[in-house]
């Protein structure tokens, strides 16, 4: 999260008072909810190094720009925090199947998703079930401003975020350490 106040800082310094404008705004929001995109990143990336990246990409993408008009600010910015975890995770190497070296690789990324049990359930979800389970979870979001983050349509983010939860109650009710079924 002090990436977020660095970026800011920066944007106020470099822009004076001409920043007071749409960076500005963007400052103010990015001040008012960077423990939220900060918690949600965490959820997501799983690792504070990759979700402070995240928070830095956030941070110049929010300074560039402002939310499109209807769109929650929250909505808007956790949006921008999903694809920069995305992206993030985009860039970890893809782990082999146990015993085959020669095998091809999961899906799974080495490094994510092993701190916790509950990231541990987490990361046996789908990554748009899990996305829209961390934003209304995590992120608080209604499933109307799940749907402006995810960029689909309401009945496709209410599933999502059912299935996720479904999901998660019956790792815990199955109580082993597998992550879940897919």
């Amino acid at each position: 999260m002090t990436a977020v106040g660095r970026e800011m800082g920066e944007g106020d310094r470099r822009g004076g008072d001409a920043a007071v404008g749409r960076s500005g705004g963007s400052a103010l929001l990015l001040t008012e909810h960077a423990s939220i995109m900060g918690r949600v990143a965490m959820a997501l990336v799983g690792d504070a190094a990759r979700a402070e990246r995240v928070l830095e990409q956030v941070a110049r993408e929010a300074g560039a720009g402002a939310p499109p008009a209807g769109v929650a600010a929250l909505a808007w910015l956790l949006g921008l925090v999903r694809v920069a975890s995305a992206t993030q995770l985009s860039r970890l190497p893809l782990r082999t199947r146990p015993g085959a070296h020669d095998a091809a690789p999961t899906t799974e990324r080495l490094g994510a998703g092993e701190a916790l049990p509950a990231r541990a359930a987490l990361a046996g979800l789908k990554p748009t079930e899990r996305e829209a389970v961390v934003l209304c979870l995590v992120g608080g979001l209604e499933a109307t401003d799940v749907a402006s983050a995810c960029g689909v349509d309401l009945g496709t983010a209410k599933t999502r975020i059912a299935r996720g939860v479904e999901q998660l109650l019956q790792h815990e009710a199955a109580g082993d350490g597998e992550g879940g079924a897919r």
